[in-house]
Parts: structure tokens; sequence; C-alpha cells
């Protein structure tokens, strides 16, 4: 499957990974996760060098991962520590070694380093829920591919019929803008959704002016971290983590700022009630979209509420690439050209309106 490469992947919770060797899908393919003696995590393709055994049911000795099936003892880095069979003087066979993927821990989540490049900088999270907020996490993997359920949260003009018996309610169906600013690493969307009233559109330099005196409706960053800033005291996160080309595990995180304990977790409670309510209508359209792959589709027709997909898709097709985890060969996304007299089968080729500033803040 394509996946964005060189950039850092939410892969797990935190909380999720103890000492024990677990097996997660992740991009298609099975992985074992674990931490090492300084309790950093680790993640191998969950297949033994030697035989070919899951390396997830083993376990884990003096910072070691260790195969259930002959022993053999694989440190941190991905090296062959030891071969039993060899015995401590014997030799370790060149190639004996666990492909690695780079992981850190930050803002409670595990992420995975994928790409051919070294790895830089941190992982991309949002500075409003960083601190302050009480956070509640919940994790819900659905029948839908990662770009379409990315695509569905910048979707300004779904509201009202998918949600129309929750968020959407009041029929507010004609949509100005959105206007969007693209930043160095994701986007920020100001949605301006109202009853359709038989007037004209806004312009985009009016719904620029009307964006300067309120945080962004939503923001995404790189390559599937989402943020819905309900107000100042209420957002939701969503990290989409691609399981495999058909699933994808939503990581649904409500912040919110109410304190007293017993308040806040009731609070936490109904919060994610309501959120597995709105994604669940989400998953009864979206999990039918077809082609299941965005950018395997040549007949998708945009309109200007789409503004923020297209910007989407645009950078997906240029960072996207087919991920295999024993090969450091990958094949990029390309885009069809267009032709001389403007024609093309790229549903990419559609060009929004101007979106703002470009200057990455």
């Amino acid at each position: 499957m394509k996946i964005p490469q060189n950039i850092w992947h939410p892969v797990l919770l935190s909380r999720e990974l103890k000492r024990k060797p677990l097996k997660f899908q992740r991009f298609g393919s099975d992985f074992v996760f674990w931490r090492d003696k300084h309790g950093s995590p680790q993640m191998f393709p969950d297949r033994c060098p030697h035989l070919g055994a899951s390396l997830s049911q083993g376990s884990v000795s003096n910072g070691n991962l260790v195969c259930p099936f002959h022993g053999f003892e694989f440190s941190a880095s991905g090296d062959c520590q030891h071969i039993p069979a060899n015995g401590t003087l014997g030799k370790i066979p060149a190639g004996m070694n666990c492909v690695r993927f780079e992981c850190i821990e930050s803002a409670g989540f595990i992420w995975a380093w994928v790409g051919e490049k070294p790895s830089t900088g941190a992982p991309a999270y949002f500075s409003e829920i960083a601190d302050g907020f009480q956070i509640a996490d919940m994790a819900i993997d659905a029948r839908v591919n990662y770009s379409r359920a990315i695509e569905n949260q910048l979707d300004a003009a779904h509201l009202p019929f998918v949600h129309k018996s929750t968020i959407g309610s009041g029929g507010k169906s004609f949509v100005d803008g959105p206007y969007i600013e693209s930043v160095h690493n994701g986007l920020n969307s100001w949605v301006f959704n109202r009853v359709d009233s038989n007037e004209p559109h806004q312009p985009i330099s009016e719904l620029q002016k009307l964006s300067h005196q309120r945080p962004p409706s939503l923001q995404l960053r790189y390559p599937a971290q989402w943020l819905l800033n309900i107000s100042d005291h209420l957002k939701n996160f969503i990290a989409f983590v691609p399981v495999n080309e058909n699933t994808t595990r939503f990581y649904l995180r409500t912040c919110h700022k109410v304190k007293l304990p017993i308040a806040s977790y009731l609070y936490g409670l109904l919060l994610q009630l309501m959120n597995k309510i709105i994604l669940q209508q989400d998953l009864n359209v979206i999990s039918h979209v077809k082609p299941c792959f965005s950018l395997d589709s040549s007949s998708d027709r945009f309109i200007g509420a789409d503004r923020a997909i297209v910007i989407y898709r645009r950078w997906l097709a240029s960072n996207a690439a087919d991920f295999n985890p024993d090969s450091t060969t990958r094949q990029m996304t390309k885009i069809a050209a267009v032709s001389a007299d403007g024609s093309s089968s790229d549903p990419l080729a559609f060009q929004p309106p101007a979106t703002g500033r470009q200057d990455g803040n």
C-alpha cells in the first residue's frame, strides 16, 4: 500500500505498549513492538530473519528481543547478539539482523519514521492541546482507507447530510469557502457554512478577513494528525493510522478543561460516546466510497467546498510511495500530466481558488 514517506507516523498510544512484545499490523504489514532495557519503544517486522518465526510471540531478556523458535537474541538496533545453537563463542552469520524502524515517544503516542531519508525534526502535534487540557483517548478500527478517512474530516459540505441528526442539524448546506491557509507541515481551515438564502458566495478576500478573528475551525498536520477547535475549552484530536489498505485505526482524543476528577472522568466518557456516534455516521458512508485509496480515482470531480481535500491530495500524491518493510526501494506516486488543451484524467488537475498565506505560520 502507498503511505507518506520521510515523515513521522503515529503508530500506537504509549499506554498500549508495555514490556511484553506485541504484534500490530501497520501499513499492511505485521510488526513487533517492544521496549528495550531503557523502556524505549522499538519496531521490527514481525519475522525472525532465521526461519521466519513471529518475534511477537517471543520475550525480552537483558534488553534483547528473543525469538520463540530458536532463541536468537536481537538488540534494539536489530543486530543479532546471540545464537544459542552456535554457542557464546560462535560466529553470527552476516545479514542475521532485523530491519529497525526508528521510534520516538511524544504527546502520549509512539511515532515511527518511515522513509529512506534520515529522520529529522519532531512529530507534528498541536501546541493548542499540549498543555492545560484533560484528555481521554480511545481507539476504533474501521473498514476504510486512511486517505478517505482524512478527507472526510476535511470535508466542509457533508455535515447537514451525514450528520443531520447530530452536529449537522440546522440545514447549513451552503458553504462559503472554506478559507484555507497552507502551512509548511499541513493546513488550517476556516469553515463558513450557512442556510442557503439565495445569496452569492462571499469572496475569499472577505473570508480571509473573518478568519483572522478566530482560530481555525479544523487543522491537519501531515501525515495524519487532525484537530477540531470546538471552543477554547473543548477540542477533538484524531490520529489516523493506516492498518492496511482497507482498515484505519482512529485514535480519538477528547481534550477538555473540566478538572474536578469525578466530573472530568464522566465528562470525558460523555464526549467519547458522542464522538463514537458521530464517527459511526461518517463510517456508514465513507466505508462504501470507491475506490478505496483516493489517489486511485481518476473520476472524482471537485467543487469549491473541496479546497482542503484538493490540497491534501496534492500533498499525498507528492509524498506517498509503496511501502515494503523489507526493502529500501520505493516507487513514488506520480501525477498525470495535463495536456496542452487543459484536459486531464488526473482529478488533481482541479485548481482551487487562492487559499491564503503560504508562509508556514
